[in-house]
């Protein structure tokens, strides 16, 4: 692979132009109070720039990792490193590091393209690892570092001279990061600060240069450190044995008076949750980026092996039982896609406003991330849910071979099981999506005051080829903001801890997010008369697919919100609404129009 491909500053930053429409910075979760129709981000947008980024991490990918798959699978530090700084020579491991500091200070979609491409190697062992070091590893320094610690520690980080690792999880504590065992306090020569205490789950913990350590400081709270890994006080504990993402190492770190020079304190004193929650928000959305890659790589996979297989006299792909695994792998996917880049482009067009040469622009790009906190988590969550379907699917088609770890699907079936863990449990995430709800409506941020017009309003009719598509989001929408609005009504703050409630008031709001996004996605295509059948039948089959969702937890919230002496006075206009959203297509005529195409292409495309 030639290597006057990798990638220079020259390529720029820049997003397409109309992504700095005024539209496309909505405050985040403000989806739900606009129409249907918005001008949202694609990656039909995607600048030649980008486009050749992608093309050369797939390259990447595809010559260099993926004829290690099997090494990768296995605990290797010296491939592993190896691989990543071949990686770095391409600047993939410098994207989010500013340029003053030796990175290539690139825009977030382009971030997110970088761990989608990545996926296409085939071994998300070593997809863990560079995550963890390009994101949770790197990122804190970056938004939160003293200019003193960028100049020292980040361009080793862009560089992959140094690996890099998080480590706030602890034995004890979970999910609850609010407090943490760990202590930290100054030492009695006042030069440096003494923790004691033990962290979990340290993803890359065994082969990692540097630590971003979290701990509760006396008198401040919970604070973040940065620890070298030659630190007096500092052990690291053996390796893992996991279900899956077996060539990653995770350790715990035991710290006894691990002594951490005063000038390495990150952040303010008591700033850790912060700095834990907003490095968190990029992974998230990453995260769904990196299972997006994955998503398309075990449809192609899995495409080659039922067409090649026989049984009963034919390809196992032309029974119709297989064929609605693919459109569901193939939707499901198109959602994904659709919800990820309209996320970024969010948070890039929200960037993009920013002034670089402010002295507190870190602080604005961690306000920027921390807007779409909704967003990033609606990646998270869908992003893994996703994944672990589609590899599900996967081992189903191989059957019995798909049991088979000489076949691919088996490792990826256990290997994804972690995503819904990592980053934060999707439960976690579910909350902080109904949770920023809430807060955002309390503080009036989100005009729910408008429910009852937005509910009592008909949606108007659309001439598009997607009329139906459209006016059915629209017809759900009302019906989602009206189920939120009673909510907060009924509950108010103690809607946080109304948990069942919650995660299906947070997964209504996902799955129209995505569903939104795809058909808006679709109807840029139309205008620009793209649209052919194989998009018309992913558009049927994306709302459908939204709609299936709708009906089920629409059934289990409606005694919840719509039983008392209130709510029943809603409940004929709510059958009335639901009872407008009824398919008019055959959706099995979809699914065989679908699946020819993919069956014919043999590649996940749809651009």
């Amino acid at each position: 692979m030639s290597r006057e491909l990798a990638i220079t500053r020259d390529l720029g930053t820049g997003q397409a132009d109309a992504k700095t429409d005024s539209t496309r910075t909505a405050p985040g979760g403000t989806f739900l109070v606009a129409p249907v129709v918005v001008p949202v981000f694609t990656r039909e947008m995607f600048t030649a720039e980008q486009r050749e980024i992608e093309r050369l991490v797939r390259e990447f990918a595809r010559e260099r990792i993926w004829p290690h798959r099997d090494e990768l699978g296995e605990l290797d530090r010296e491939l592993t490193i190896g691989l990543l700084r071949e990686a770095a020579e391409l600047g993939l491991t410098a994207v989010d590091v500013p340029e003053e500091h030796g990175g290539m200070g690139l825009d977030k979609t382009t971030s997110a393209l970088v761990a989608e491409a990545l996926s296409a190697g085939g071994s998300a062992s070593w997809v863990v690892t560079f995550s963890a070091h390009v994101g949770i590893g790197t990122l804190p320094i970056v938004f939160f570092g003293t200019e003193a610690q960028k100049r020292k520690y980040l361009p080793k980080l862009a560089s992959a001279e140094w690996l890099a690792a998080y480590a706030l999880s602890e034995a004890g504590r979970g999910s609850d990061v609010t407090t943490l065992d760990t202590t930290a306090r100054l030492s009695e020569d006042g030069e440096a600060y003494l923790l004691n205490g033990a962290k979990q789950f340290v993803t890359n913990g065994g082969w990692a240069d540097l630590y971003i350590v979290f701990a509760m400081l006396e008198g401040s709270g919970n604070t973040a450190f940065i620890v070298e890994r030659d630190f007096e006080g500092l052990e690291v504990a053996a390796e893992e044995h996991k279900l899956g993402i077996k060539g990653s190492s995770t350790t715990a770190l035991n710290l006894d008076d691990l002594r951490v020079p005063k000038e390495n304190l990150l952040g303010e004193p008591g700033q850790g949750l912060g700095i834990a929650l907003n490095s968190l928000n990029v992974g998230r959305y990453k995260l769904g980026a990196s299972d997006l890659g994955g998503c398309k790589r075990l449809v192609e996979e899995a495409v080659d092996y039922a067409v090649e297989r026989h049984q009963f006299g034919q390809p196992i792909a032309f029974f119709e039982a297989v064929r609605k695994k693919f459109a569901d792998m193939l939707v499901r996917t198109y959602l994904l896609d659709s919800a990820i880049y309209r996320s970024v482009g969010l948070i890039d067009a929200r960037i993009s406003g920013l002034d670089p040469d402010q002295s507190d622009h870190a602080r604005q790009v961690i306000n920027a991330l921390e807007e779409y906190a909704i967003e990033a988590s609606i990646c998270k969550v869908l992003g893994s849910e996703t994944m672990f379907r589609v590899a599900d699917h996967g081992v189903q088609i191989y059957g019995g071979y798909g049991f088979s770890e000489e076949y691919p699907m088996a490792r990826a079936y256990r290997d994804c099981r972690i995503d819904r863990i990592f980053e934060g449990t999707n439960e976690i995430n579910r909350m902080a999506i109904y949770g920023y709800f809430l807060k955002k409506v309390l503080l009036e941020e989100l005009p729910l005051r408008d429910a009852e017009r937005i509910w009592s309003e008909e949606p108007r009719a659309f001439d598009s080829r997607l009329a139906w598509e459209i006016e059915t989001l629209e017809v759900a929408r009302r019906l989602i903001v009206k189920c939120l609005f009673e909510a907060v009504s009924l509950f108010g703050q103690d809607l946080r801890n109304a948990q069942i409630l919650g995660e299906d008031l947070a997964d209504l709001a996902m799955g129209y997010y995505a569903a939104s996004a795809a058909v808006n996605r679709l109807l840029q295509l139309d205008e620009k008369h793209a649209l052919d059948s194989t998009h018309r039948a992913l558009a049927r089959l994306a709302v459908a697919t939204f709609l299936e969702d709708l009906f089920r937890i629409l059934y289990r919230v409606r005694p919840v919100l719509f039983s008392d002496a209130y709510g029943r006075r809603f409940q004929e206009e709510l059958d009335r609404r639901v009872n407008r959203l009824h398919l008019p297509f055959d959706p099995t005529r979809e699914v065989r129009r679908l699946t020819d195409d993919l069956y014919r292409r043999r590649v996940y495309r749809f651009e």
